[in-house]
């Protein structure tokens, strides 16, 4: 199913979203990357130059960024979602990554990054730098490590506000900005831009982090959020959902998990505030194509 975003014009009338569905069942080609993913897609989507794939790992991130050959991965879920994930880029004719972006060192972001990491050339990791106080001794992060030092990769210290090109887009880099025991509050949070539109990740920053980002001073206003830490309400703050402004959202959680991502209180604030959102644990992997100008979103089903 594919869906329009629009800042605006949120809502279309039931007829309208009646003809688009039939006229896609009936005339909409089937990429193979899409197909092979179960994906449901449309003709205009190949229009959209950049495309975000919000890949379901159950209760874990993995976001997969593409703009002409440029790509970029945003954590990877936990270990065995490693074929998953090697598969899915594979599928998109991946066979570089320029940029693996490991939000912080929780299992449920890393796990399956020393893997992906092996079967790729990987060009540049950004990761937090973390002091030798915070820094894990799980087995899991030192195989990251020695997975991300054997890959000859360029090894980047997040850094607040420092601006990468992306092909056509860029991203900046908002935080960690200071050390904090709690590592969710290490997560590198972007922004990408591209044309007229923009993306937030957040990773697992709480409210604290949101807070910083608030007073920073840098214009986090974007109209795509990538819910924090799988839709707790230990983030995702009416205050920083207010200075965001999104008109899309996507929550990133598994199916029936012992959490209870996403928590009530976070998805009435998205309902009080009208904003659009899909989750993975509902809706499967979730694809967000943009132009620079227009935002369109595909699912790989319509549960939610």
């Amino acid at each position: 199913m594919a869906k329009n975003i629009n800042n605006n014009q949120k809502w279309v009338s039931s007829l309208l979203v009646f003809i688009i569905i039939i006229a896609i069942s009936i005339f909409a080609p089937w990429e193979d990357a899409y197909q092979k993913a179960g994906l449901k897609t449309d003709s205009n989507i190949d229009n959209y130059p950049l495309s975000v794939h919000f890949i379901d790992v159950g209760q874990g991130d993995c976001i997969f960024i593409k703009i002409g050959d440029n790509t970029m991965l945003i954590d990877s879920g936990e270990k065995n979602n490693d074929e998953k994930i090697i598969k899915y880029l594979r599928n998109n004719g991946v066979d570089r990554v320029d940029y693996i972006i490991a939000t912080h060192p929780h299992s449920d972001h890393i796990g399956a990054m020393e893997t992906i990491i092996e079967s790729f050339e990987i060009k540049n990791v950004i990761m937090p730098r973390l002091s030798e106080q915070n820094m894990p001794t799980t087995k899991g992060y030192e195989n990251f490590l020695i997975a991300v030092k054997n890959s000859g990769a360029n090894v980047i210290a997040a850094t607040p506000f420092n601006e990468y090109e992306f092909g056509d887009a860029n991203f900046a880099i908002l935080s960690p900005s200071n050390q904090s025991k709690n590592l969710n509050n290490m997560s590198v949070v972007i922004k990408l831009s591209f044309g007229d539109t923009s993306f937030l990740f957040t990773g697992d920053a709480e409210s604290q982090v949101e807070q910083e980002l608030i007073s920073s001073g840098y214009d986090i206003r974007s109209n795509v959020l990538k819910m924090g830490h799988h839709g707790s309400n230990t983030s995702n703050t009416e205050r920083f959902l207010q200075a965001v402004n999104p008109s899309f959202s996507v929550i990133s959680c598994g199916k029936d998990n012992s959490y209870g991502h996403p928590h009530e209180e976070v998805v009435e604030l998205l309902n009080k505030y009208d904003i659009n959102y899909k989750r993975t644990d509902k809706n499967g992997i979730i694809v967000v194509g943009s132009d620079g100008s227009n935002l369109t979103y595909i699912t790989e089903r319509e549960l939610a």
